[in-house]
């Protein structure tokens, strides 16, 4: 008898790739009377609920209401609700691999352990998201992660997205509704801390559909690097120098640019030879992907700063809101 799966989806205004999605999770090869898919609406305005109907013809996806909007907050309300033994959570912007729940229970049933998941591989559909794409997998950009760049099986420290036995869920408890995006860092970190390791392996394939412009990557990553400072906050324990790098640029490149516009003698050259150097950096990326990207590469001279400075002031404002969140 195979295992009980649930899948488990928060959603909101995902037009561009629900359908996609929900065939992707409709057309697994395993037993179809084995998993059920739940996805959980935070008031979508868009046309994703009617895309969602078209694509589900025969009504197999059950859909809930999630009144607080976020993908944790949804998280918790598909949890409750859903039925397997194993669970396993998948984004709005991503679709997964024909034999994504075959192999999730095939390695759980390999090795024994109770949180596996694998590499994320990006969608570059778009030349904005191919160049963002390189961006990405760079450390110069936001710095390479295990479950974007390693391609064999390994205990790693987190997981995008990820499937877990019931028993991992109960013992860490909810997903923390208070952080609005980067949930997983949190969720995978108190896995940990409950003496589970996770399991990244190669064959369990799944692709993420990244921001198509520029405002709404600023939007996004703004966002992350607010909510990493109020998990720092609440584990200290995993700082990364990589983590606080961006802020450092933010404020070293604020203080280059008054002493550039103000300063006298050599601090105003320090702080010109500063801003050419970062600007050197950049446009050297840019031209080191021209033969892979052509053209396009010009929009990494836009992408890369949007990166660093989106998250690093991002950051800076998770930091200033911390005394408000200590009080409530």
């Amino acid at each position: 008898m195979k295992p009980f799966v649930s899948i488990v989806v928060p959603l909101l205004n995902e037009e561009a790739t629900i359908e996609r999605l929900a065939r992707s999770l409709l057309d697994q090869t395993y037993p179809q009377a084995s998993y059920e898919i739940l996805m959980a609406d935070g008031g979508s305005q868009d046309a994703t609920l009617a895309l969602l109907r078209r694509a589900d013809r025969d009504g197999r996806v059950r859909v809930l209401e999630n009144p607080g909007r976020t993908a944790p907050a949804a998280l918790n309300v598909l949890l409750r609700a859903a039925r397997g033994e194993i669970v396993t959570r998948v984004d709005g912007h991503s679709f997964v691999a024909p034999d994504y729940l075959e192999r999730i229970v095939a390695v759980m049933e390999e090795t024994g352990e109770a949180a596996v998941g694998g590499p994320v591989q990006m969608e570059a559909d778009t030349p904005f998201r191919r160049a963002l794409v390189e961006a990405l997998y760079a450390p110069v950009g936001v710095g390479s992660v295990p479950y974007r760049t390693l391609r064999a099986r390994a205990h790693v420290a987190s997981l995008q997205t990820g499937s877990f036995r019931r028993e991992v869920l109960e013992a860490v408890g909810p997903f923390d509704e208070s952080l609005a995006v980067v949930e997983d860092l949190d969720m995978n970190t108190r896995i940990r801390k409950a003496g589970y390791k996770l399991l990244l392996d190669p064959g369990i394939r799944f692709w993420y559909v990244p921001r198509g412009s520029l405002r709404g990557l600023w939007r996004q990553i703004f966002t992350v690097g607010r909510v990493k400072a109020w998990i720092l906050y609440k584990h200290p324990d995993i700082f990364k120098a990589k983590y606080v790098l961006p802020s450092a640029l933010v404020l070293a490149a604020g203080t280059a640019c008054a002493l550039a516009l103000f300063g006298r003698g050599l601090p105003r050259e320090l702080a010109a030879a500063f801003l050419a150097l970062y600007a050197g950096t950049v446009a050297g990326f840019a031209l080191s992907r021209v033969g892979r990207l052509g053209a396009g590469a010009a929009r990494l001279l836009a992408i890369l700063p949007t990166l660093h400075f989106g998250y690093g002031l991002g950051f800076l404002r998770g930091v200033l809101d911390l005394p408000r969140r200590r009080a409530r």
